[in-house]
């Protein structure tokens, strides 16, 4: 197998939404940071980008401990024509460094990128399928936002807000009740970038977990696993879960009604153009009246995830082992985003 460049645009939604979007500082540190995840699917040779600099023992230090022997690079003008590039999302920024570099590549076109990973998409077969939530509901004016608000059961009812791009919590609003001046601002902003933001009542989270597809350009797609995942107070993913085949099963069979329904949406995804990496998110959830529901498309994600690279660290389990790999932001007091593993 030639070597692959891997590329962490963890930023790539942002660009989706915005193709003239600038990274502030802290978002190009996160990126940085982030870099060092690809070690979990990387092979021997194949080439990561590193745009902060790397301790020069690092790659070593990680070989011995079991993980691949990759080479960092800082420039793309020092990695090799024959790589095939890796992105964490295919932008256009990263569809140009391609053209320029000439490296190997094959991705769907701009427009089925677009398509895939928005909420629109997801939006519209949550409705076509009847497994979205009761009163979610796509917003077009602030009078319909204001209609949204009416209908909630009780006055002080929690809500979020989505734009049509996102991830991980972020490109939302949260509120409750009415809204404020500050709220109507930020939906008026998102409806003028991209014409559409996405209402849905806030409901009591039970559970979540990725389910992690490969959509081939034919064939049936392959569900390649599914990840326990961990959220923190503020819906923000914070880790993920991962074990060996011996206890697949029993994740598998948890959440196999929404299995099913993500391999719909991915042969879906196939028949409108899209092929690679696929990850879906669903919830257990508690409705209003606590009958307990799932949610099989809460996000769709047509691109790596964490959950996906989650999976690369069963390289280094033993039998009958599971892990659990945990993000925390150098902001935090904890330590740094890791795979712990246990029996």
């Amino acid at each position: 197998m030639k070597p692959r460049l891997f590329i962490g645009n963890f930023d790539f939604e942002h660009r989706l939404a915005d193709p003239k979007f600038e990274p502030s500082t802290r978002l190009k540190r996160l990126n940085a940071e982030l870099a060092s995840s690809w070690l979990s699917i990387a092979v021997d040779g194949d080439w990561v980008w590193t745009p902060a600099t790397w301790d020069a023992e690092f790659p070593e230090h990680a070989a011995i401990h079991g993980l691949p022997k990759i080479m960092p690079v800082a420039s793309f003008a020092d990695v090799p024509r024959d790589v095939e590039c890796i992105p964490w999302g295919w932008s256009d920024d990263v569809r140009q460094l391609v053209k320029r570099f000439r490296w190997r590549a094959s991705a769907p076109n701009d427009a089925v990128i677009r398509l895939a990973n928005s909420r629109g998409l997801s939006d519209e077969l949550e409705q076509r399928w009847n497994v979205g939530l009761n009163g979610s509901a796509r917003i077009e004016s602030l009078d319909e936002f204001q209609r949204a608000i009416r209908s909630l059961e009780r006055s002080d009812d929690r809500w979020v807000v989505k734009a049509q791009f996102g991830m991980s919590a972020r490109e939302r609003i949260l509120g409750r009740g009415l809204p404020k001046e500050a709220d109507e601002n930020w939906i008026r902003r998102r409806l003028t970038a991209n014409a559409v933001v996405f209402f849905e009542p806030w409901v009591e989270r039970i559970d979540e977990a990725g389910i992690q597809i490969d959509v081939t350009p034919d064939g049936k797609p392959l569900l390649v696993g599914v990840t326990p995942m961990i959220v923190d107070g503020r819906g923000q993913y914070a880790g993920s879960g991962f074990a060996d085949n011996s206890r697949l099963q029993a994740v598998h069979e948890i959440w196999s009604e929404a299995i099913e329904i993500a391999l719909r949406a991915a042969t879906h995804l196939q028949m409108s153009g899209y092929f690679g990496p696929l990850g879906i998110d669903a919830m257990l959830y508690r409705d209003s009246d606590g009958t307990r529901k799932i949610r099989p498309l809460q996000d769709i994600n047509a691109r790596w995830t964490m959950g996906r690279l989650g999976l690369g660290w069963r390289r280094l389990l033993a039998p009958a082992e599971q892990g659990l790999w945990q993000h925390f932001s150098s902001d935090d007091s904890m330590p740094p985003a890791g795979p712990n593993v246990s029996r």
